[in-house]
């Protein structure tokens, strides 16, 4: 009884001292030492104070942490695990640096960048876009002792290569290039660098080096455009180091690649270039890979040509059909026109027929004439005895160019074509000739200029001059009046025409090379036959009189003023007709004294005519002399008489000679085709004609050496005296 009612006011004491327990700020715990105690209370009385005291103690201690539902029951006891060893304690991380000094390292690298970029684009404006490449060099190289360590510094030693390039100085530039190479293993410029090698070596023909540059810039995975100009260039290399197999799979490849049309074009060029050098066995090891693209059509292309160029014309044209039928459209339509166009006017040319294109009508129709029967003369179309045949085989269709351009291209066309000449001989005058040579060009005939315009031969690979340059004869004319005859005084007395100026200017050149001196020049309108005023003001006639003068003319003596002869030699670049008329009008107006020079449009016996006596002495250049002891000269002479009457001059034998030099090309065997003319004419040496040696040099002129002529008693013949 009493044991309940402890119990029933502890509870209440209990849960008020929990109360007030939850207001202190300290914890009370151990709960279960409560339960002791209460299960000790029917102990005997003596202890119930005490007791009581404890019980008062441990539940203000044990409230603490009284839950306030009943404690779930204790695990069943287990054996405890021992305690884990002791962990060593973790090594601190490194606390980060302050935020600030990061940002500021980074402001001053891009600070120190942009300073960089900024030197490197100044040197690089004064190079590209105002052309101060050495001063632009300088900076190059001041930024690069500044910086040596730069993101910029391959950029420079790059852009210093391209500025000794421009100054042509490669060797130095390929010595930045492989300091670029060498410095900057690493660099995005290695590609471009290696490229720019491959050119260099290529122009310099280092063709070991450029091919080892060449595959550089192939490891790198060029462009497109680089590829295929790396591997047109290395092409080249290969065949000229004996690669030749190597060199055709490198051009077929840049030619097979897709690029811009300059770079193309390259490749293109290259693949011919390769193609046509190669051997016939090689040419056909290679066509027999043949896979129809457009790389072997161009190689089939290339031999055809040379097929054509052997005189394999009927092969050609097989080979022609085989072109059209295999590769459709791989070559232009021009290209296959221009082919087909020489091989049909070498399969159905006439090899004994030949064309002649002249001015026979309107105001030249006199030199026409006689250029026409120096041709005539050459093929047989002469005058015979009764004791011989006809000796000629040969056809000669003439066309008249009259003076137009025009005129003349249509003559060349229509030898060309419907008359399927083998050769054209004329014109005579320069703007026939240019045009006239244009037309020979397009149809392949070889033709054979007398004009004296020496960029004639420079026209086309077809065209050639048979005539005195006017350059050799003024040089020839000034080595012996001036370095031989000493005189150094010369007066100029010339025609204004074209041929007048440059004959003038010429001998004028000529004479201050060596010092001399030119006192008086003066020209007159060509067709002019009264050269008086011409006359006077070049002697002085024509000037004031001196105060002496005056007074004796005052005081009635009869005064002529006098001329004034202070010159040794008069050059008069014209025609021996007008010199026929102004040797007599030189001689009135006392100019006596003094050595009439002239070309070799002197060279007729009607200067003789004409000029009389006038003319003893003069001299002049030509081409030929008919009493010179020349077999070749002694049969044009006598037979040109008997069919014409009369003496051949100058441009008849030049007509002569031309004409000969042909059909003795024919007549040799080594002629059959407008090719094989051509390869004639460029080989000719030494042919004996009227007007001598006769050999053709790389112009495509068919040269002589002049002769120096003057007029005795009445004759032009050679003016004896030997050069060194």
């Amino acid at each position: 009884m009493l044991q309940g009612d402890l119990t029933i006011i502890f509870n209440f004491f209990y849960s008020t001292l929990c109360t007030l327990h939850s207001t202190l700020p300290f914890p009370i715990d151990n709960r279960e030492r409560l339960g002791h105690i209460s299960r000790m209370l029917p102990f005997s009385r003596h202890f119930r104070r005490l007791y009581l005291t404890t019980l008062v103690v441990a539940t203000l201690y044990g409230c603490a942490t009284a839950p306030t539902e009943e404690p779930p029951p204790p695990p069943p006891a287990v054996k405890p695990y021992p305690p884990p060893p002791a962990a060593a304690a973790p090594k601190p991380l490194p606390e980060p640096p302050p935020a600030a000094p990061v940002a500021r390292e980074k402001a001053k690298v891009a600070a120190r960048e942009r300073e960089e970029l900024l030197k490197y684009e100044e040197a690089v404006r004064l190079f590209r876009e105002e052309g101060r490449a050495e001063e632009a060099f300088g900076m190059l190289e001041g930024f690069l002792a500044m910086h040596p360590g730069s993101t910029f510094a391959d950029d420079a030693l790059l852009e210093q290569a391209r500025i000794r390039l421009s100054e042509d100085r490669p060797m130095e530039a390929v010595s930045l290039l492989k300091r670029l190479l060498l410095k900057h293993p690493t660099s995005h410029l290695k590609k471009r660098a290696n490229l720019e090698l491959v050119r260099i070596y290529y122009a310099d023909r280092s063709w070991r080096d450029c091919i080892e540059a060449g595959d550089n810039v192939l490891s790198f995975d060029p462009l497109p455009d680089e590829r295929v100009e790396t591997l047109s260039m290395t092409a080249v290399c290969r065949f000229n180091r004996r690669e030749r197999m190597e060199a055709v799979d490198d051009a077929i490849q840049a030619a097979l690649l897709k690029a811009g049309g300059e770079v193309h074009s390259s490749a293109i060029a290259a693949l011919e270039f390769i193609a046509g050098e190669l051997k016939d066995r090689e040419l056909d090891k290679v066509m027999s890979q043949s896979d129809g693209s457009e790389p072997y059509a161009i190689i089939a292309m290339v031999r055809l040509e040379k097929d054509i160029e052997k005189g394999y014309q009927t092969e050609a044209m097989a080979a022609l059909m085989d072109l059209l039928i295999h590769y459709p459209g791989a070559i232009p339509e021009e290209r296959i026109q221009s082919v087909y166009a020489g091989l049909r006017d070498r399969l159905l040319v006439r090899t004994n027929t030949i064309g002649a294109v002249l001015p026979l009508s309107g105001r030249y129709a006199v030199y026409g004439q006689k250029t026409l029967q120096g041709i005539q003369a050459a093929l047989g179309f002469m005058a015979v005895t009764n004791d011989m045949g006809p000796e000629t085989e040969y056809n000669l269709v003439i066309k008249d160019s009259g003076a137009d351009p025009i005129q003349a291209a249509q003559a060349v066309r229509d030898l060309s074509e419907t008359e399927q000449v083998v050769a054209i001989i004329g014109p005579i005058f320069s703007r026939t000739t240019r045009a006239a040579a244009q037309a020979a060009e397009e149809s392949g005939t070889p033709i054979i200029s007398l004009s004296p315009d020496p960029e004639i031969p420079a026209l086309g690979v077809n065209v050639f001059r048979r005539s005195l340059l006017d350059s050799q004869q003024i040089s020839a004319l000034v080595r012996l009046v001036f370095d031989r005859l000493m005189m150094s005084r010369f007066a100029f007395l010339y025609p204004d025409s074209p041929y007048g100026r440059e004959m003038m200017n010429l001998f004028w050149d000529e004479i201050d090379k060596r010092g001399g001196q030119v006192v008086a020049a003066e020209s007159f309108p060509p067709g002019q036959t009264d050269f008086g005023p011409q006359i006077r003001a070049m002697v002085g006639l024509n000037r004031k009189m001196t105060q002496e003068e005056l007074a004796l003319k005052e005081a009635g003596v009869d005064i002529e003023l006098q001329p004034i002869i202070d010159f040794d030699a008069l050059f008069i670049p014209a025609d021996f007709q007008t010199v026929g008329l102004l040797a007599p009008q030189l001689a009135f107006y006392d100019v006596n004294e003094v050595l009439l020079v002239g070309s070799d449009a002197w060279n007729s016996p009607w200067l003789v005519e004409l000029g009389e006596h006038y003319v003893e002495g003069a001299l002049f250049t030509g081409g030929f002399v008919q009493n010179l002891v020349n077999p070749e000269v002694r049969e044009l002479a006598e037979r040109y008489w008997l069919t014409f009457g009369e003496d051949p001059q100058a441009l008849a034998v030049q007509a002569y000679d031309t004409g000969r030099i042909i059909r003795a090309g024919i007549e040799s065997g080594a002629v059959s085709d407008r090719a094989s003319l051509r390869e004639y004419l460029m080989n000719l040496k030494d042919f004996p004609s009227a007007e001598g040696l006769l050999s053709t040099d790389e112009k495509g002129d068919i040269l002589q050496t002049p002769y120096m002529l003057t007029v005795m008693d009445g004759e032009i013949v050679p003016y004896e005296i030997e050069f060194d």
